[in-house]
């Protein structure tokens, strides 16, 4: 049962194509098992559309339409295949990195993407906490396996995570199984030691 959803503003970015890439791999995971979320994005797509057909008509150029031909005759992109069989779309066919620790059972994946925000796969041991920090900007986080818990609750397998700009909380690995996630985040403020590194080196 998939507790905890993005928030109206996430869910109504990811729908006009706002979000940075890193981001909206995160929504559209939790989308894709979630028919909730699916519903709700239904029901904003269409109140865009009825925006869109309210707008005044704009002026087109002159070769509009010879240039919306050509398109036509354009082969359909292909679909990426898949690189990452066992993960749910769209990770199943997103580019990741290897894979780096980043302190005592904790594990770190990058993914391709573009855009201000940077994201990747998260893999934590039972019971080990991830460094205490803030964000400045969006941070989402979608559980794939497992579980964790914060200061604002627990999170399972689909439930995403949208933490408040200045919410300062060490996610903790629930006992039992690993927790794999996919997150994505605007910026990141360490705390303690690695925080002072952070600073330090400009990262």
């Amino acid at each position: 049962m998939i507790s905890h959803h993005p928030s109206e503003t996430t869910l109504l970015a990811y729908a006009a194509g706002s979000l940075p890439e890193a981001l909206a791999i995160v929504a559209a995971t939790h989308i894709g098992g979630c028919s909730a979320c699916r519903h709700r994005l239904e029901g904003l797509e269409a109140v865009g559309g009825v925006l869109l057909d309210a707008l005044p008509p704009s002026a087109l150029s002159d070769d509009a339409l010879d240039r919306l031909l050509a398109r036509a005759d354009e082969p359909a992109p292909a679909l990426p295949p898949v690189v990452n069989a066992g993960l749910p779309p769209p990770l199943d066919r997103v580019p990741l990195g290897r894979w780096w620790p980043i302190g005592v059972g904790a594990r770190w994946r990058p993914v391709q993407a573009e855009g201000a925000a940077w994201g990747g796969l998260i893999l934590v041991q039972p019971g080990r906490a991830l460094p205490r920090h803030g964000h400045d900007g969006l941070e989402l986080t979608c559980v794939l396996k497992g579980a964790f818990s914060d200061g604002s609750g627990r999170y399972g397998p689909g439930d995403l995570s949208e933490p408040q700009a200045d919410h300062d909380h060490p996610p903790v690995a629930a006992a039992g199984e690993p927790c794999l996630c996919v997150i994505a985040s605007e910026g990141m403020r360490l705390r303690g030691l690695l925080g002072w590194g952070q600073r330090m080196f400009g990262i």
